[in-house]
């Protein structure tokens, strides 16, 4: 969609380079207290970055139109898909580790 491609553009061409320059190669957040910042393979700037653009595109968005005025009318998830994302999600990690 429109919208996820100009997400996508915004996310990788100002937020994700704002973040790592704060962090990696001696940032602002790299000196603050003098104590430094370690990160292990990048995986501090990743998960951080994605789990705030995460968290402010589910408040942006709200809950679902009518989903707690009458729950009853909204079904259960796909299990199916459920158990083939869990999958998913084991294989990639045993993959990286």
């Amino acid at each position: 969609s429109p919208t996820y491609a100009a997400f996508a553009f915004f996310m990788t061409s100002f937020i994700y380079p704002m973040v790592v320059a704060s962090t990696w190669g001696g940032g602002w957040l790299a000196s603050l207290f003098g104590v430094g910042y370690m990160d292990f393979a990048g995986s501090g700037v990743v998960h951080l970055t994605g789990g705030i653009s995460g968290l402010v595109g589910t408040t942006i968005l709200g809950a679902r139109t009518g989903r707690f005025t009458n729950p009853e009318e909204f079904e259960c998830h796909n299990l199916p898909l459920v158990v083939l994302g869990t999958f998913a999600l084991w294989f990639g990690w045993y993959g990286f580790n």
